[in-house]
Order: structure tokens, then C-alpha cells, then sequence
């Protein structure tokens, strides 16, 4: 039987695929294979209660934990509280939780409706496996995506329309196997393009319409060819139900490096702005003071535990200067040629000086388009887009301020550590925090306010070591449950006595931290913590 999410998606599906390719391609269950084929996978583990498939983005949390999905969740089960022996200090709690550590899968926050088999969903309608959306519709095979609509086996995007298979881009619609792009419309199998419309198998590319391989067209000549080469993708997918990768057209082939040389010498690099690390250094003392009552100093000393559950990134040179690039794990940025990568700068200053020539487009197809590409195709893994300043070895940076060694700020200030940060401030150690300020070491949440080792909660503030909550406030060590204030354990205090407990517990923190710059304990381990 059909599911009414999935008799919307498909009928949004095909109107998508007739935007982009011309024409309708089929039912959309066909290409579920290839449409997952490069997105990040759900993990899914069994729920305690019903034996089921539960939906989870990451596989951190401790497999002797119980397992529930959302709507199994109980937000009005009552617990005895905690007793005076086991509230004495942290390991006394962590060992009397016992069945309240639960982890809940299958997570839709906010006002969201109409999905199946997806998990991080906040505000979102009519989503069919995916993860960790937020205010999107019409979304299917989707990973790490806000504010867009009608878009099929994407990742990482933000307020894009009507697209197929894009890739760390933004505010593009109706396009196709995009690629670190942004404000572009129209446009099939690119990369750095920026503000562009009409263009086809272009790299590094600003403000240009009607091209193909950079090559700038009359209207009509490019009409032509588009058209075209759209009726052979039409006719690979209807036929094989896929179509290879940008970064699979281009292969392994090697750069011409005469033709580098040359561009190398006409390049004239401006000096690197001025960086201030001491900037973040300050923000990240003032957050742990907020949160502990005492200042952490030395932000580098906390890398690794800091680390923990971000993401990484990997350290390569350009392949026209030979300077140090860092590759930051988003998106597909890890599958590029690692012998065609440039920088930001030099991808800009790349605009347009390589492209095909006519005697190219003689004869050009689809078929053969990947043995005309070595001539233009470089990547840049770095992007810098509006207003971003002191992004210090950061990467994908769109109005951002103050960041350190993150990975995708957006619309943020002071960070480090991170990776996707949305419209936030005072952010440490965080994995897709949206929407919150003076935040450690929180996961998969948004509108938190002082929160430390928080996952899969919304609007919560002066919360700890604390998973699916929603309105909680002055509590620790709560699990699946919402509205509660001063609560341990799920089960709330009187204030002063709160005050007492949370006092002791901040001070065994604060002592830890500054004696081997980590925890043991996190949100995740805590079921094991506990015995």
C-alpha cells in the first residue's frame, strides 16, 4: 500500500525531474538506490519495546541502552526521585538511572508532519528518509539540509528548490549534480559556480550564463546543445536508473601541469588577513564560565575531547601553487581529485581563463563530455561566502565570525571545533547545533541556552548531560521527557536543594576538565557509566 507521504513525494518527484530534464523519468521508488547512493545512511537499531527499525544519525549511543522510537516514548511516566545517596555526585546518579537512559530514534521536533524514516527532523513536511532537516518540505534521500523544498537524494544544502543531487550548495534551484556552489539556477554538473544561470559542466565560474565547459554561448547555440544533452541523460536514466557523479566523469585523470605553470605565473596571491585566535579563546572561557561557573583556559589543550564527534578534515596542496589546502569532510568535498584541488583565491581567480573552445562543442555529448573536462575541472574545498571574518583553518564559512577549525558555520560567531553551526554563538565541540548560544559538546538539537552534552532536544537552557527534551530548564541527567525545571533524572527538586546538587556536580566537572582537558563521561556512555 502506498503511503500518503510517499504518493506527494512522487508526484513532487516528477514534476522536479520535468524542471530539470524536460520531461518526466519514472516513479521515484526506481531510483531510490542511486538517489542514497551517495548521501550519508541512517543507522538504525531494533527499539526495546516493539522490535522495529528506529532511524538514528549517528552510532554513538551505547548499544546495552534501550531504544525507542518517538512515538513510543512515554513523556508522562513518572519516576521516584533520585535519593540523597544517589544524588551525592555523578557516579551515584549515573548508576541509579538505570531504565531512564533511553535513546530515542526516529526524532521529528517542532511542527513537523508526514514523514517516514528519517530522524533530526525540526519543522519539516513530507520527508522520506532523510536526517537532519530543518524548516524543509518535500524532501526524499536527503541529508543535512534547511529552508528548502522539492529536492531528491541531496546533502548538505541550504534554501535551495527543485534540484537533483546537489552538494554542499545554496540558494540554487532547479539544478543538477551541483557542487560547492551558490545563487545559481539552471545549471547541470559544476562546481564554484556563483551567481550563474544556464551553464553546463563549468568550474569555477562567476556571474556567467549560457556556458558549457566555461565556454560562454549565444542564447540559442546553448538552447540547442542543452537540449541535447538532456535527452541523453533522459535516456541513461530512464534506462540504467542513474547517472554518474561529476567526480566520476572526471576520474583520475592528471591536469595538464604545462598548462598549470603557466597559470601559476599570472596568479598574483594577496596576503592572507590578519588572524586573531585569541578572539575564540576568549569566547570559549566565557561559555565555560557560563556553563560551569569557571572559566576553561587554553582552547587548543581541549582539542581532542572537543573532537569527539565532529568531523575531520584532511591537509592537501593546490595543485596550481602547491600551497597547503585543508579538505574539510562536507558534502562530497572528500571524493575530489586530490590532484586537481585548488584554493578559494585561486578558484576565483580561475574565473573563466580555462574553458573549452568551439571546435570542442563539435561532436559533444554526454558520452564523451569527461574526455573534454581535464581541460577546466579543478575543485575548491574551501568556500567563504558573504560576510566572514577571523575564520581561522575553518571551512565553509557563510556569514560567520570568529571561527576555529570548524567545519560549515552558517549565519554564527565565535566557534570551534564544530562542525555545522546554524545561526548560533559560543559553540564548542558541537555536531548540528541550531539556533543556540553558550553550547559544549551538543549534538543534533536546536534553540538550546547553556547546554553541556545535549542530543536531540529543542528549546532547553541550563541543561546537562540530557537527550530528546523539549522546554526543560535548570535540569541534568533527563531523558525523553518535556516541561521540567530543576529535574535529576527526570524527576524535579526543590530549588534550593537543585541548587546544591548542580553546585557539587559543576565543581567535579570544572576539576576533571582542568586536570586532563576531558570527560569520561558523555551523553552517549552514560548507560555504561552507570554499570
Amino acid at each position: 500500500m502506498v503511503s500518503p507521504t510517499y504518493e506527494i513525494l512522487n508526484k513532487r518527484w516528477k514534476s522536479t525531474a520535468k524542471l530539470i530534464f524536460g520531461e518526466e523519468i519514472g516513479e521515484l521508488k526506481d531510483y531510490e538506490e542511486w538517489l542514497l547512493s551517495s548521501n550519508k545512511p541512517t543507522f538504525s537499531r531494533k527499539s526495546s519495546l516493539s522490535g522495529k527499525d528506529v532511524a538514528f544519525v549517528f552510532p554513538h549511543y551505547s548499544k546495552p541502552a534501550a531504544t525507542l522510537s518517538l512515538d513510543e516514548v512515554d513523556f508522562n511516566k513518572k519516576f521516584e526521585p533520585l535519593n540523597l545517596n544517589e544524588i551525592k555526585d555523578i557516579d551515584s546518579i549515573t548508576e541509579a538511572l538505570g531504565e531512564r537512559v533511553c535513546y530515542t530514534g526516529d526524532i521529528y521536533l517542532g511542527n513537523s508532519q508526514f514523514v517516514e524514516g528519517s530522524t533530526d527532523i525540526i519543522d519539516s513536511f513530507y520527508i522520506k528518509d532523510s536526517v537532519q532537516l530543518i524548516s524543509c518540505k518535500h524532501i526524499a534521500y536527503g541529508y543535512n539540509m534547511e529552508y528548502s523544498s522539492d529536492i531528491f537524494g541531496t546533502m548538505n544544502i541550504g534554501y535551495c528548490n527543485y534540484s537533483i543531487k546537489l552538494s554542499n550548495t545554496a540558494r540554487s534551484a532547479r539544478c543538477f549534480e551541483l557542487h560547492t556552489c551558490q545563487e545559481s539556477s539552471d545549471c547541470y554538473y559544476s562546481h564554484s559556480i556563483y551567481n550563474c544561470k544556464n551553464c553546463m559542466f563549468c568550474f569555477n565560474l562567476r556571474s556567467t550564463n549560457y556556458a558549457i565547459g566555461n565556454l560562454a554561448l549565444p542564447p540559442d547555440k546553448f538552447l540547442s546543445l542543452k537540449k541535447k544533452l538532456l535527452q541523453e541523460m533522459v535516456s541513461d536514466l530512464k534506462s540504467n536508473k542513474k547517472l554518474p557523479n561529476l567526480m566520476d566523469l572526471i576520474g583520475e585523470s592528471e591536469p595538464d601541469h604545462k598548462m598549470l605553470s603557466g597559470i601559476s605565473q599570472k596568479l598574483t596571491p594577496h596576503p592572507p588577513p590578519r588572524k586573531r585566535p585569541e578572539l575564540v579563546e576568549d569566547a570559549f572561557e566565557k561559555a565555560t564560565e557560563v556553563l560551569f561557573g569557571k572559566g576553561l583556559k587554553g582552547l587548543e589543550n581541549y582539542e581532542a575531547w572537543l573532537n569527539e564527534f565532529t568531523r575531520r578534515a584532511k591537509r592537501c596542496k593546490s595543485s596550481i601553487s602547491g600551497q597547503e589546502i585543508i579538505v574539510p569532510d562536507q558534502g562530497l568535498i572528500f571524493q575530489f581529485p586530490e590532484n586537481r584541488l585548488v584554493n578559494e583565491e585561486e578558484s576565483t581567480l580561475l574565473n573563466g581563463k580555462l574553458h573549452l573552445e568551439l571546435q570542442d562543442l563539435s561532436g559533444f555529448s554526454f558520452k564523451n563530455a569527461s574526455s573534454h573536462l581535464g581541460k577546466v575541472a579543478f575543485f575548491c574545498p574551501e568556500m567563504n561566502h558573504r560576510k566572514v571574518s577571523n575564520a581561522i583553518e575553518s571551512q565553509i564559512n557563510i556569514d560567520a565570525t570568529n571561527c576555529f577549525r570548524s567545519i560549515l558555520n552558517i549565519e554564527s560567531k565565535n566557534s570551534a571545533y564544530n562542525y555545522y553551526i546554524l545561526q548560533s554563538e559560543s559553540v564548542f565541540g558541537c555536531n548540528s547545533v541550531r539556533k543556540s548560544r553558550f553550547v559544549v559538546r551538543c549534538y543534533l538539537s536546536s534553540d538550546l541556552t547553556r547546554a553541556f552534552e545535549v542530543d536531540s532536544s529543542r528549546d532547553c537552557s541550563d541543561i546537562y548531560f540530557s537527550h530528546n527534551c523539549e522546554n526543560v530548564r535548570d535540569s541534568m541527567f533527563c531523558f525523553n521527557t518535556k516541561n521540567k525545571n530543576r529535574a535529576i533524572g527526570n524527576s524535579e527538586f526543590p530549588r534550593e536543594k537543585y541548587s546544591e546538587i548542580k553546585g557539587k556536580i559543576l565543581e567535579d566537572l570544572v576539576s576533571e576538565l582542568e586536570n586532563g582537558h576531558k570527560l569520561d563521561l558523555n551523553i552517549y556512555n552514560i548507560s555504561e557509566k552507570g554499570g
